[in-house]
Parts: C-alpha cells; structure tokens; sequence
C-alpha cells in the first residue's frame, strides 16, 4: 500500500506460520528508491521483491539505499542480492549494530558449542542438547563460518517444507555484507527529499534502528515495536559476559520511542500501528507484569532458568512442548527478566554446577 505520497509498504515471504511476510518500506526519490529492510535472500522472497517494485514502475538495479533495521536474516538476508543487482546501493545500518555482527558473528567458528553449553548450565539436559544438535535443531547462528555454513544449509534442507526448498536459502542468513554507512543515533539519512532521523532502539538486538521521518510524523519500527505479539528480547551467552541487559535496554527504548510526535508506527510485521506511544506503554507493562511472574516462578528454593521457563506461561504452549531452538529463545527472554530482577536487587544468582537463581 501507499502510506503516503512516494512512501509504499511492501511485502516479502517468511518461511513461518505465525509471521508469514515481512514489510519493507520503499522510499521514492529523484533517480530510484530506498528501502527500509527488504526480507529473505531466498529465490522466494527475491522474486516477491522484484514484483513489487515493478509493480511501482522499478526494477532492482533501480534501488540506491538499503537501510536495514537490525541484523536479523530477515531484515538483512537480502541485502548480498540487493548488492548484486545494484552494486552501487549504499547499504546503512547503526553503528552498534555492526560492531554486535563482527562481535558475535564473524570469524566465530565455535559460536554453536558455546551457545549449547550456555543452554546446559541454564538447565537444558546435556542429553536433550546433544540429541538436537544431531537431529540439526540446534546452532542457526554458526552460519556465518564456513563449518556454520556448510551445516545449516544441510539442516535447513531437511527442515523446511519443499516450497522453500531453494539453493538460496543460505543466502538469507549470511552476516558478512559490509555496510557501506555506519549511523549514529539522531544521525540524518537524506534520500532525495526525505529527512529520515537515526532512532537507537536497543533490545531485540543491540543496534537495532528505528527512524523517524518528521513531515508525515511516521516511525518506522522494524522489530522494536510490533502490533499484537510481543518482540522477542533476549539474554544471551555474550551479553552475560560483556554485563548487557537487553531487557533494561528494550524497556527504556520503549520510553523513547513513545515521547516521539507519531502518528503512526510502520512495523516489519503484521499491520500498521495506529497509537505507537500507547502500545509501547503496553509493551512496557507487559514486561513489569513478567517480572513479576518470573519472580514467583523462581518459587521458594533455588531455580535454574529452564525451570523458571517451565513454570511460566507462554502464549503458545507449554515450555516442555517447545523445540530446543524455541527453549533456547523462551530461556532467552526468562534470563532478560532474570537480570533486570538481579539489578535491582530482588533475586541472588549462584553458579556452580549450573546458574541458578533465588528470590532475595
């Protein structure tokens, strides 16, 4: 859809049931376009994004900018094929969120056992993690590395059903396209006639980036704020060692966003959202609201994280039922509420064996 005039919502294909496209915004300007995000590297999705933009009068070598929200497959897998068919695109992202891809992503051939032995001492069983990693549950993140790669496109060919079952598959989840531009919060992005502000939004990744474009009082999300689900924020191996809280970080970014003049927020998911400071304070009551839940899932004794997981509810099923790629997320945002719970001094954290954790 148009939002406003030479601003259009697009769409390109997920591979997932419950968030089947993502939405990248393409902006008109005086020779070509700029999107904001663009989807999956898949055959799939790149076909999606060539209709689209001939469907507007363009075609992809047209595209001069591609500004991408965070470093997730889905966000940023088809930035290498954008490359491709318009070399001299100017690929964007914040600052912080490349220095989190070289930290986390690249040239880290081991990321997959560190990550399984981060899930055992939070309480996943050795022999559940093993058993996964067997069957290819386990691990997405190791396809950066040639070893990653090599794995993940075996595993990803065996899980995904046979409509998705294309070569380029991999493509959607390789991290080393370098930006061409590196921004800063409050940093202006200036494509022909649009002034889009550099909004830090930490939480759902470290360098996730929102922008502001001030004429249409529009904001464009990406994954920080999304209508009706709850963005994922996770705790993870890295962030224990380098003392990030990505919950305490999500939770003030939501503060910032909603002091914004909006009058209307623009997600990577789902539908637009009518009252983006109003469902920012939702989301931010939803989280004091799991604090709360997270601290009597602790119960009376002392609790590993994947037993607090186990005793709170999910919106979909019961932990237990969950794969291991979906406990190592749930155990994620459980360890998020654990922290912030831990810095204001209202539980204790003991690692021996395990890390478990005790109301105070």
């Amino acid at each position: 859809m148009e939002i406003v005039s030479g601003l259009h919502q697009l769409r390109t294909p997920m591979n997932t049931p419950g968030l089947p496209y993502v939405m990248p915004y393409l902006f008109e300007g005086p020779d070509g376009v700029a999107l904001f995000d663009a989807g999956y590297g898949t055959k799939e999705a790149t076909r999606a994004m060539t209709d689209e933009l001939s469907t507007r009068g363009y075609q992809p070598s047209d595209i001069r900018m591609l500004v991408i929200s965070h470093a997730h497959p889905d966000h940023l897998g088809m930035a290498a094929w954008v490359k491709e068919q318009s070399p001299d695109c100017e690929l964007v992202m914040l600052e912080r969120e490349w220095q989190w891809i070289q930290d986390r992503w690249l040239g880290f051939d081991d990321w997959e056992d560190h990550s399984n032995d981060w899930l055992v001492r939070h309480g996943i069983t050795r022999a559940e993690v093993d058993a996964a990693d067997r069957a290819g549950a386990v691990g997405l993140g190791g396809a950066v590395t040639p070893r990653g790669m090599q794995r993940l496109a075996a595993r990803l060919w065996h899980r995904v059903s046979p409509r998705h079952r294309d070569r380029s598959w991999r493509r959607s989840f390789r991290m080393d396209t370098k930006p061409d531009r590196v921004v800063q919060d409050g940093e202006v992005i200036e494509f022909g006639d649009w002034r889009l502000q550099s909004i830090w939004t930490p939480g759902h990744t470290p360098g996730h980036l929102c922008v502001y474009e001030p004429n249409h009082k529009l904001m464009l999300t990406g994954d920080h704020v999304l209508p009706r689900i709850t963005p994922n924020v996770s705790m993870h191996n890295d962030d224990e060692a380098n003392g990030r809280s990505p919950l305490a970080e999500y939770m003030s970014s939501l503060a910032k966003t909603a002091e914004f003049d909006s009058d209307q927020g623009l997600p990577a998911h789902e539908y637009n959202i009518e009252d983006l400071p109003a469902r920012c304070h939702e989301l931010i009551e939803h989280h004091e609201e799991r604090l709360e839940e997270v601290l009597i899932g602790i119960g009376d004794g002392a609790a590993t994280a994947g037993d607090v997981s186990g005793r709170v509810k999910w919106n979909t099923r019961p932990f237990e039922q969950f794969n291991i790629w979906q406990k190592r997320s749930a155990l994620g945002e459980t360890l998020a509420h654990l922290q912030v719970l831990l810095d204001a001094d209202r539980v204790r954290r003991f690692d021996d064996d395990c890390t478990r954790w005790e109301r105070v």
